[in-house]
């Protein structure tokens, strides 16, 4: 393949990518507790550590290395509701879903009308044994400390996890999953959370429009670049066949 289209389609891709990844940011800036993310890319080349240096930089490509969670919190607000609680930052509640347990920071819980504590896709909420936390009353109100009071008196409570090693992976939907490695995860005896109050998406528009931009202009410098080299790519096949 011609370098230059090489390069120039690679760097299409990553751009891609980051539209991509800028749009679902930009799709969650309501989403309770939803974290921004940001790619990081690498140059790559695409012939083998053989081949000469000077070669292998004029066949660089670039590719998606991985992405990462804008650090710090969303916004915090007041809501007034009793079931609605904001963590603590780096602090995680534990659900129940159909492929196993995952883990949250949306914190805007409900009671079902059988009397679970829910998220808001109906998911279960877990006590620090595992089992879900069920016969609640209709006035159900969380503590600071973590404790599920229904008719005044402590139900369960919830268990709320640390990830000191960084082994959650986003799952979508709001969820993170811990690969098998729940072992790892450090629970919080005594959590911090603020009853009454719910945080946010830490998507910021403005950042968030810059970010569009400058991928949106990169990505139509890359097209251009793969336009140009393909009409001189077929140029000079024109002029070889005719010559």
């Amino acid at each position: 393949m011609n370098s230059e289209l090489y390069t120039a389609a690679s760097g299409l891709i990553n751009e891609q990518r980051r539209l991509d990844m800028i749009s679902n940011n930009l799709a969650n800036m309501s989403t309770s507790g939803f974290r921004a993310q940001r790619l990081f890319s690498t140059v790559y080349s695409g012939l083998g550590r053989d081949a000469p240096s000077s070669v292998r930089a004029a066949n660089a490509g670039v590719a998606v290395a991985g992405a990462y969670d804008v650090p710090g919190p969303g916004p915090v607000r007041s809501t007034g509701r009793d079931l609605d609680v904001a963590l603590e930052d780096g602090s995680f509640l534990t659900v129940q879903t159909a492929g196993g347990r995952r883990y949250a920071r949306a914190g805007n819980l409900t009671v079902s009308a059988s009397g679970a504590l829910t998220d808001t896709a109906g998911r279960g909420l877990l006590d620090p044994r595992g089992k879900p936390i069920s016969g609640l009353s209709p006035d159900t109100s969380i503590a600071s400390d973590g404790r599920v009071l229904s008719n005044g008196s402590e139900v369960a409570r919830l268990a709320v996890v640390r990830d000191p090693g960084g082994v959650l992976i986003r799952e979508g939907d709001g969820l993170l999953a811990a690969g098998g490695r729940e072992g790892e995860l450090e629970s919080i005896a005594q959590p911090r959370l603020r009853p009454g109050w719910l945080e946010g998406s830490s998507t910021d528009p403005l950042i968030e429009l810059v970010q569009l931009i400058e991928a949106q202009r990169s990505f139509e410098s890359n097209q251009r670049l793969i336009s140009l080299t393909m009409n001189e790519v077929n140029r000079r096949a024109v002029n070889d066949l005719a010559g």
